[in-house]
């Protein structure tokens, strides 16, 4: 069974640490113009504007590509996920970006592997992003004490 949902944060807290991965902030939704995407697009009204919602998956960008020039090059993001059942807290995305491809492969396997005993679900997925090689991982966390899984 996995632990609740602080000791499942802080645990999380230490495995990125271990591996050089600094947190950002969530952003639950973004413009589709803008330099970040997440898995789920929807249309707001009134101008029927595109937008990404933050949801599970490995389909995201969360580290600019302005980023890799000037800024931090492994990030990860923990907060809502924002799917057709509703908003629900404990979603981790990780964007890592290595210097080869076997990094990026022996990287996505350690996250997955340190993250087992913590998460619900797990996702990984290796390759190239702006022509450098980056593994991604998005895992569901215990819901909070007393918060439902969703809304």
């Amino acid at each position: 069974m996995p632990p609740s949902a602080d000791s499942a944060r802080d645990a999380v807290a230490a495995v990125m640490l271990r591996h050089d991965i600094e947190e950002i902030l969530e952003v639950p939704a973004v413009p589709a113009t803008g330099g970040l995407r997440y898995p789920r697009s929807v249309r707001l009204e009134p101008e029927d504007e595109p937008w990404y919602l933050r949801s599970f998956g490995t389909d995201f960008t969360i580290v600019p590509a302005g980023w890799l020039r000037r800024g931090p090059s492994r990030c990860y993001s923990l907060g809502r996920d924002l799917d057709e059942e509703g908003e629900r807290e404990g979603l981790l995305l990780v964007q890592a970006f290595t210097a080869d491809p076997a990094g990026a492969e022996a990287l996505a396997e350690a996250l997955s592997r340190d993250l087992a005993g913590l998460a619900e679900r797990i996702e990984v997925r290796t390759g190239r992003a702006w022509q450098r090689p980056c593994c991604w991982v998005a895992a569901r966390l215990p819901a909070e004490r007393g918060v439902p899984s969703h809304a």
